[in-house]
């Protein structure tokens, strides 16, 4: 049996001064994986996009105003409010109104697809300084961003009422917890502060 010394049960090995060493991590403020600490900041968002519309109402009116000097619409008489919203005052069909539109998000695709296949950026959240991510962190792909995130609500968007409703809806779902609006549900993305180390 082993022989107890009285010091060796009032005084362990460790200095009872030394001060206490604390394992405490920064919040990830700067990482590129999705927290509630690095989301984008409403504010942000909300100019990042506006920029972007800023961009795009130009590319709108070239191509129509382009299109309209190679096919120009008929003007007919509004008989009724419904013909406001079914594109009868403008003298095209469905048909004709799609092709601008799809000819619209083409043009903007392509200016914006060097941004978003970069860094997951388009122009405005370059300027806001904000990105988008999958869920897991990763930098989203410009084809994610392209056909998920910006030309399926678009196109939704451009249907008659129901559009404009989806579309309200889904702007209004920011305001949730995690702050996604419809288009990051559908991409399974989230727009986060910028961080260089998601590259």
């Amino acid at each position: 049996m082993e022989e107890l010394s009285i010091g060796s049960l009032f005084m362990s090995e460790e200095n009872p001064y030394t001060p206490p060493v604390n394992q405490v991590e920064d919040p990830p403020i700067q990482s590129a994986v999705p927290s509630s600490h690095n989301y984008a900041t409403l504010g942000a968002r909300f100019l990042g996009r506006l920029i972007d519309v800023l961009i795009m109402i130009p590319l709108g009116l070239v191509i129509g105003s382009g299109y309209a000097l190679v096919s120009p619409p008929k003007f007919i008489a509004v008989e009724k409010a419904s013909d406001l919203f079914s594109m009868g005052a403008t003298g095209y069909g469905y048909g004709e109104a799609l092709l601008l539109v799809v000819l619209s998000m083409a043009a903007y695709i392509g200016i914006q697809w060097t941004f978003w296949a970069s860094t997951g950026q388009s122009i405005g959240k370059k300027v806001m300084k904000t990105q988008v991510v999958n869920l897991d962190g990763s930098q989203a792909s410009a084809k994610t961003i392209a056909l998920k995130r910006f030309a399926i609500m678009n196109l939704i968007g451009n249907v008659p009422v129901a559009g404009s409703l989806v579309s309200l809806i889904g702007v209004l779902l920011i305001f949730r917890r995690d702050r996604n609006c419809l288009h990051d549900d559908i991409a399974k993305t989230r727009v986060v502060k910028f961080a260089a180390s998601s590259q």
